[in-house]
């Protein structure tokens, strides 16, 4: 299905980037094999372990919001601000609100905008708008009016803007007093030469096509964006995928200083050696040298009760024109630590006196902490905190933390990261660009380790080579000082250039190399602590300097990165040689909670009556409609989409975190993408909605990053009865503290009684990963079949019960394959394996043989035979064909052309229940099949079938396209027939496109399937 996806996907970007983009295994990438060690069995016991609470999703909301306001109550001290006023402050007046309008023909003349004409709309900053795609480069125009009087003697008067998505040229009554690129940077502008009693002030905001390029095209243009923002509330364009809109999205204000004042603050933290330096950077705003200032500190304890340092005094022999970087290094002995559980943060008060006069306090908060990666012992790449290894554990933020900074809601705020926080996360990866300092502030309030992304996804312009190191020295300034902040990243997903036909635009890779070393160097100039990491999710690896990272959507982009058998059983994709890496993005969609639906969504989006067909196209830029096939059946109603949909998100949540934390060895970070939606139906990959009701994956997510966890795995999920299945039982901590002398118990039951028992000893060293052991379990007696379930605890050392986890196994009656096996011929060598590998007797064919089913796998051999065939067909035979051994994939049967058509290599297919060949099947019997000849799950199809006529009873669909409208409300995709059948006279044409080498005889649906069709009648 893959290749069938990208033709249709271009309408997607994110979709048609995850099909089309794959590392090339290059030099300097290494295969990474699942994990190898010496096998331990579990002992027989007759301790049994505890049945494990199901709770119900209403009961698991309900105990969300106990333990939220848990959290809250706890964290609540950290909130405070315990720091002394200082008694002094810059007069400041803020500016909300503007005029807005866009550009007209008529501003050739600018005097028409710098004079108010025109038509203009009232509006309040923070203000961020479109229009968005192919009408996303504009220019638009905010003005304001304010009163202010002349600043006295030695001070002078600023215009600050906190953020201007994208380009902003300031005027203040009528001339150019600054300028500015760049979406999240903070710049200001002088104004005291032109201030007025009465002022106007003009803003000309420029937005321009990303660099990325627009829905896919060819369009692409100089704006240093990749894909998040806050967007706006507009169904189509505004909520969905972070739409790269502009405006004055942050705080404006006016505020006087003195000409000698502090511009920022850096502490540079070393708690290993109970010191920091203190960067204070003074800005001299006039023409010549001011001598003979000081700079005063002192230190308090911001949130906590503690000690902190009574005033030092700095002599300035002099600060000449503009900016001056001073630094001190300071002792502090009694320094207590910024740690997760305990986010301590103190107060640099830096004020400047010139003589005797106090001219200038600035404050700065910042935690003692200390953060590095090891590049030295391999694999390189162990990340540390405060000196202890740690596991980033989290999930991406796109969106809705700036939307809570721009409504004024910091209770939101603090919920969206203690949401995270309750999911067992300490790390958000704060996706592709850098956000409004406020949210940095509650982070290191609340202990919530977090990554800062340059704003760049795919491309760099080669044009804006210099801008974009120059916007990450300003993304460093931006953050360096909060301990919350751990981890900058240069770029996301970048891609190559000239396989799109962009090298023209674009840097190449080694061009690439070189930002990266330029984009390092800005960020040492300003914080020589800083870990870099230079891509998020590379799709052209390997990067000279750093950590690797790599994005997997296997689950839902099928086959992404990495085949999700291969994955699950402990593969990764390539990654850097001698180096651990990072999974910055993996997950799937689920829909919206109807409620929510219902109160957000446009009417057009819904059915009429719940009852009525729909389908999820009716959302726009939905992905579950166009990609779900690949996966899970196609649902009628909308509450049988959303219930399927979570069910599958969560069903992924849980496959791929643990495949991840299983790899705690090479894996150092990892980040679910993503975790609380910003609008409704924004990116319902998110496990939370906008309205912060978790989705049933939140509560999967949660449980799986328990930091200290037993789990179950095993590659076969189904079995017969009597059959021994091997599970491996791990040991998951992401603690920096060893686990020794623990238990782990498990009994094999299932819902009435247990069966078996078993025990083993175990221990698991701090931050890593473990086998701990492999249990041997016989499969009980069925006279159908039967659900078992293995459940495990871990005990630690004191008998206590620490985690659970279940794994459960569908058991089935074993059953003779057929009464007549002499009645069987073959044509072609895979025809002939087939026969082989599932025992049943059989010839080659000849028309001399009485044969009931004739197997086909050569087209070549079949034609010789064709006419003679299908007379026995007439007769009352069955004619099963399977996928030409020769590839040849074009078959002629009477004269009617038989198509094999490529589906790419699935793991699931769809099955119609209701026809004979099918009774007693569930609907995920045709998934997930294990392979014996490869120990692991692989995929299960080779080819669909194309021909007038045939039943489909496995199937896929065909991929439609992802529209950016709402699209009329189909009655189904297209069926892919992978195995169907066709009546033909008295007998029957069945066509088998699954790949069944390895995978016979040890999954009972498939083995049961097969003998219907080979021996049993088939019906329509």
């Amino acid at each position: 299905m893959a290749d069938q996806a990208k033709e249709h996907l271009g309408a997607d970007p994110f979709a048609e980037i995850a099909l089309r983009e794959h590392p090339l295994a290059g030099n300097g990438l290494e295969a990474i094999t699942p994990r190898v060690w010496e096998k331990r069995m579990f002992a027989q016991g007759t301790e049994a372990a505890e049945r494990l609470p199901k709770l119900t999703y209403e009961k698991q909301l309900e105990q969300f919001q106990l333990e939220l306001d848990t959290l809250r109550a706890y964290y609540r001290p950290y909130l405070r601000r315990l720091t002394p006023a200082a008694g002094f402050a810059r007069p400041r007046q803020e500016l909300r609100a503007f005029d807005f309008r866009y550009e007209e023909e008529q501003d050739t003349a600018f005097s028409r905008v710098l004079a108010g004409l025109g038509k203009w709309e009232q509006v309040t900053v923070p203000d961020f708008r479109g229009p968005t795609k192919e009408k996303g480069r504009w220019t638009g125009y905010y003005r304001t009016t304010f009163i202010s009087s002349r600043p006295a003697s030695g001070k002078r008067v600023f215009v600050v803007f906190k953020g201007v998505d994208y380009k902003a040229i300031v005027y203040v009554n009528g001339k150019c007093v600054g300028s500015h690129e760049g979406l999240f940077a903070p710049f200001e502008c002088d104004i005291t030469s032109v201030l007025q009693e009465e002022n106007v002030l003009v803003v000309e905001v420029h937005n321009d096509y990303p660099m990325m390029g627009v829905n896919g095209s060819r369009l692409d243009g100089d704006k240093m964006y990749a894909a998040t923002g806050p967007g706006w509330d507009e169904p189509i364009d505004g909520w969905h995928h972070c739409p790269p809109g502009g405006g004055i999205y942050n705080r404006v204000f006016v505020e006087e200083r003195a000409e000698l004042f502090v511009q920022d603050i850096f502490v540079r933290t070393n708690p290993e050696e109970a010191m920091f330096e203190a960067w204070v950077d003074v800005t001299n705003a006039t023409s010549g040298l001011i001598e003979h200032a000081e700079l005063r500190f002192q230190v308090y304890a911001d949130n906590f009760d503690g000690e902190g340092l009574s005033e030092i005094r700095f002599p300035v022999a002099y600060a000449g024109p503009g900016l001056n970087n001073y630094r001190y290094k300071i002792a502090f002995p009694q320094f207590q630590s910024w740690e997760l559980e305990m986010p301590r943060l103190y107060t640099l008060r830096v004020t400047v006196f010139r003589g005797e006069e106090r001219v200038d306090v600035h404050d700065r908060c910042f935690g003692m902490r200390s953060f590095r990666m090891d590049e030295l012992e391999e694999p390189k790449g162990t990340l540390y905190f405060n000196n202890r290894p740690i596991m980033l554990r989290g999930a991406n933020e796109m969106g809705h933390l700036q939307l809570c900074v721009m409504h004024d809601d910091y209770d939101q705020l603090v919920d969206d990261i203690l949401i995270a926080k309750l999911a067992n996360l300490n790390f958000y990866r704060v996706t592709q660009r850098p956000v409004q300092e406020e949210i940095y502030d509650c982070m290191d309030r609340l202990g919530m380790l977090n990554q800062c992304d340059l704003p760049a996804f795919g491309y760099i312009r080669r044009s804006q080579f210099c801008e974009a190191v120059r916007q990450t020295a300003e993304m460093e300034r931006l953050v360096r000082s909060h301990p919350s902040v751990i981890m900058v990243s240069l770029i996301n997903e970048p891609s190559r250039p000239a396989k799109r036909g962009k090298g023209h635009r674009h840097l190449f890779r080694d061009e690439m190399e070189a930002f990266f070393t330029a984009a390092r160097q800005a960020i040492y100039i300003e914080n020589p602590d800083r870990v870099v990491k230079n891509a998020e999710g590379d799709y052209d690896p390997p990067t000279a300097e750093g950590l690797s990272d790599f994005h997997c959507y296997t689950m839902w982009y099928t086959n992404h990165m990495i085949p999700f058998g291969e994955l699950y059983k402990g593969g990764l994709p390539p990654i850097k040689a001698g180096w651990k890496t990072g999974c910055g993005e993996y997950g799937s969609e689920g829909l919206d909670r109807l409620d929510l639906m219902q109160a957000r969504y446009p009417r057009e989006w819904l059915p009429e009556k719940l009852s009525d067909r729909w389908m999820p196209n009716a959302i726009v830029d939905a992905q579950s409609y166009a990609l779900h096939g690949d996966w899970y059946p196609e649902p009628s109603g909308v509450e049988d989409w959303i219930r399927d949909s979570q069910q599958y998100q969560a069903f992924v949540t849980k496959l791929m975190t643990d495949a991840i934390r299983r790899r705690a060895d090479r894996i150092v970070q990892s980040a679910v993408h993503l975790l609380i939606d910003a609008w409704p139906s924004g990116w319902m990959k998110s496990l939370v909605g906008v309205d912060r009701v978790p989705k049933p994956a939140y509560f999967t997510y949660a449980q799986s990053m328990e930091s200290v966890r037993v789990h179950l795995r095993g590659d076969r999920w189904r079995a017969y009865a009597g059959e021994v299945v091997e599970l491996e039982a791990w040991l998951l901590n992401d603690t920096p503290a060893a686990y020794n002398d623990c238990r782990i118990i498990v009994t094999l039951r299932d819902d009435r009684s247990d069966i078996a028992s078993f025990a083993i000893d175990a221990r698991v060293e701090a931050v890593s990963s473990c086998y701990s052991g492999t249990l041997a379990l016989v499969m009980p007696e069925t006279d159908g079949r039967r659900t078992v379930y293995a459940e495990a605890c871990l005990l630690n050392a004191s008998g206590q019960v620490l985690n659970g986890e279940q794994f459960e196994i569908e058991v089935f009656a074993r059953r003779d394959a057929a009464d007549a096996q002499s009645h069987i011929a073959y044509i072609g060598e895979k025809a002939k394996q087939l026969c082989s590998e599932c025992q049943w007797i059989a010839a080659s064919y000849s028309s001399k043989i009485d044969c009931e089913t004739i197997l086909i796998s050569s087209s070549e051999s079949f034609r010789a035979h064709e006419t003679e065939i299908r007379k026995r067909v007439d007769a009352g035979a069955t004619a099963v064909f399977l996928s030409d051994e020769n590839g040849h994939g074009q078959w002629k049967i009477g004269g009617e052309d038989v198509k094999e058509e490529k589906t790419g290599a699935l793991f699931t297919l769809a099955c119609d229940e209701s026809l004979s060949s099918l009774i007693g099947t569930a609907p995920s019997d045709f998934s997930y099949f294990f392979n014996r000849a490869t120990d692991r799950i692989d995929p299960l199809t080779g080819c669909g079938w194309r021909l007038e006529g045939v039943t489909p009873l496995l199937y896929t669909y065909e991929k439609p396209s992802l529209g950016k409208s709402p699209a009329p409300i189909p009655a189904g995709k297209p069926k892919i027939a992978v195995v169907g059948t066709r009546k033909l006279g008295s007998g029957s044409l069945v066509f088998i496109g699954l790949e069944l080498e390895g995978r016979t005889g040890c999954n009972p649906p498939l083995d049961r399937l097969l003998a219907s069709l080979v021996f049993g009648k088939q019906t329509e």
